[in-house]
């Protein structure tokens, strides 16, 4: 009688969509890495996208220590750049594209209330437009620090930019999670990554707008255990934990893997 060769079937991977490292002397925060590893390995998070707080004293050298984590941990931590647009057209545009071209970064933040940035002006539009010229996510801070944080803010760029990804970080923060997820439903290229969103919120959007525009974030390190209590204690199906917990932004952000 002949054996059946058994099939190992890849175990979905987990990914936490919105971390920091370094400090902030805007927010008064810092991360070390390792805070963001130990945390992955309590949890269970395959891989991490990293950026730099809105408040790093050197965004230069903050991204530079971020590309040294992608190879010492490939395959488990991701780059996103994260600077000021108000530094000047020329050296902006230079940074982000530095940091994908040559340090193999997956998409690049505009920070609403950390940068001082209105997504409708004309730097804010700098940040849309760099992103989709280098054909990377754009991923926008939305919540606290109204208006510049309002969700809606972001869907002129989205219907101007068709072509390119924008996630709404924090996806309303809980204050405007409607506003987010009514913005998500008039644009399909506005996706939302749902740090300290509640967690009946998190359902809504699930079942509104699908779980392949929904994606997990924590932004603290002391937040991903709380996030994954959150995604748990919802229920949901099997397929859609996996789509929401990693598959989401392993698509948006093109995540590739080591294994």
């Amino acid at each position: 009688m002949e054996e059946t060769a058994e099939v190992k079937v890849a175990k979905p991977k987990i990914v936490d969509t919105h971390a920091h490292l370094g400090e902030c002397c805007v927010f008064g925060g810092f991360t070390t890495e390792e805070d963001l590893i130990r945390r992955m390995e309590e949890c269970g998070v395959d891989a991490t996208i990293v950026q730099p707080y809105p408040g790093a004293k050197d965004f230069l050298k903050r991204h530079d220590e971020i590309a040294a984590l992608c190879q010492k941990y490939p395959g488990r931590i991701f780059g996103l750049a994260s600077l000021s647009p108000h530094i000047g057209r020329d050296r902006y545009r230079k940074e982000v594209e530095r940091c994908v071209k040559e340090l193999k970064f997956v998409g690049v933040k505009l920070h609403t209330i950390g940068h001082a940035v209105n997504p409708l002006s004309e730097d804010g539009n700098l940040v849309f437009e760099t992103a989709h010229d280098l054909g990377i996510p754009a991923m926008v801070h939305t919540g606290a620090g109204i208006p510049f944080a309002l969700p809606a803010l972001c869907i002129p760029a989205a219907q101007k930019y068709p072509g390119l990804n924008i996630v709404l970080a924090h996806a309303g923060m809980g204050i405007v999670s409607a506003e987010a997820q009514v913005a998500a439903s008039v644009c399909r290229n506005l996706y939302l990554e749902t740090s300290w969103c509640l967690g009946e919120d998190i359902r809504w959007m699930i079942s509104t707008i699908g779980p392949d525009r929904v994606m997990m974030g924590a932004d603290l390190p002391s937040n991903v255990p709380v996030e994954f209590a959150k995604y748990r204690a919802l229920d949901l199906k099997p397929e859609t934990y996996d789509q929401v917990m990693g598959k989401t932004a392993t698509e948006v952000f093109k995540l590739h893997w080591s294994n």
